[in-house]
């Protein structure tokens, strides 16, 4: 049948109600409401990122600077999800990204990330980080990983063990650490890539080993172990063999590190007034010949120094927490010349000088959080290479050429 050339409006509403938004009534029909999605980006820190972003919403795209908006038009309403990529590897979105948003007919929607971009180390240098991704900060999440020069951050392990102060070999072929993977901490080493994991001593529990770090010719490794009971200080050849105890008292001996010329090494003791409970007494900065003799006391202030290593060959430095708060602080090998370098309301430890000793890499920890920055020598001008996340501990440890 076919339908008359002519009909009435009338005719056409009963024959054809589909039909009722495209004809009769002598007017223009209205255009649909548009739907659209504002996307904002405010950029924030050291190096923020030149080139700008791209945001995907749903099948749409568009693009914005480093701190501005975009537009994006033609979403289908309901759940869209929208991304913003083009993110430079020195910098990172605190928030979610992807983000989920309501598009609804008619109306316009509104979301924002906010990015923090940090320094990057420069040059040919990187750091090795060991981090903890835990919120709890149980010691058995750390995890070790390199920052390159650009800013991106690559695992090395990935077991959920504890692997613990990663220092790089003088050449940045290997890297040694302590682990607990095969029970209690050792000494481990691997190739700056993460292969070719190698157990290099094997203290028995509940004894362990920690703390190593190499020789500047690489040949030797220092490191301190309680496998006799009291916390000494030993060397090995860096295949592990020819063990040798450097130190010998019944208090304790940590975190040893080696002069830039090989000659000495400088850790710290309780020696002098050792204590049975937490933090087992005052810890104070002694140096010693690489054999072991000559140990000489540097710091005589009674509180708590950590950590320390040498900056050059005539000066070292600590943290101490001296004045209420963990800071760091620089003495000369003959104790003289003490300075404090660091002045923060919050923990500041672990200083590690760059290679060419125009840095010196720190870590400050937050309330749930902590952060690699490094400063100058002197300790100003404070720059930050890890992003603040909350619930996440990033911990600086070394430098390699």
């Amino acid at each position: 049948m076919k339908w008359p050339s002519r009909v009435s409006c009338s005719t056409q509403l009963i024959a054809l109600p589909l039909l009722v938004v495209l004809g009769c009534g002598g007017g223009d029909t209205p255009s649909a409401p548009e739907t659209t999605l504002t996307v904002t980006v405010q950029t924030e820190g050291i190096q923020a990122d030149a080139d700008g972003y791209s945001v995907q919403a749903g099948s749409q795209s568009g693009a914005l600077v480093s701190n501005g908006s975009v537009t994006i038009h033609g979403l289908q309403t309901g759940t869209q999800t929208v991304t913003l990529t083009g993110i430079a590897p020195n910098c990172g979105v605190t928030g979610s990204n992807p983000v989920t948003v309501q598009i609804q007919s008619g109306q316009t929607a509104v979301t924002a990330f906010h990015v923090v971009c940090t320094a990057t180390p420069g040059g040919s240098l990187r750091i090795a980080l060991m981090t903890n991704h835990d919120p709890n900060f149980a010691l058995d999440a750390y995890e070790i990983s390199s920052m390159n020069s650009d800013g991106s951050i690559v695992p090395l392990t990935s077991n959920s063990f504890a692997n613990l102060y990663p220092v790089w070999s003088p050449d940045g072929q290997k890297i040694v650490f302590a682990s607990d993977r095969d029970g209690p901490l050792n000494i481990y080493v691997m190739n700056q890539d993460g292969s070719n994991t190698v157990r290099l001593t094997t203290t028995a529990a509940p004894n362990g080993d920690r703390f190593a770090a190499w020789s500047p010719d690489g040949a030797r490794i220092v490191f301190e172990s309680n496998r006799t009971g009291s916390t000494e200080i030993y060397s090995m050849n860096a295949d592990g063999s020819n063990v040798v105890r450097l130190t010998n008292n019944a208090a304790g001996d940590n975190a040893p590190h080696f002069s830039p010329d090989g000659t000495r090494i400088v850790f710290v003791t309780n020696r002098d007034a050792p204590d049975p409970n937490p933090p087992y007494g005052k810890w104070e900065v002694y140096v010693m010949n690489s054999d072991g003799s000559s140990q000489t006391r540097l710091t005589t202030d009674a509180a708590l120094a950590e950590l320390p290593s040498f900056f050059s060959n005539n000066r070292i430095l600590f943290d101490s927490n001296r004045v209420g708060f963990n800071n760091i602080y620089a003495v000369n090998g003959d104790g003289t010349s003490e300075t404090q370098l660091t002045n923060n309301a919050f923990t500041t430890f672990l200083a590690v000088a760059s290679p060419d000793q125009t840095r010196v890499m720190v870590t400050v920890s937050g309330s749930n959080h902590s952060e690699v920055y490094t400063v100058n020598p002197d300790g100003t001008n404070p720059t930050p290479l890890t992003r603040q996340q909350d619930g996440v501990l990033n911990i600086g440890y070394s430098y390699r050429k």
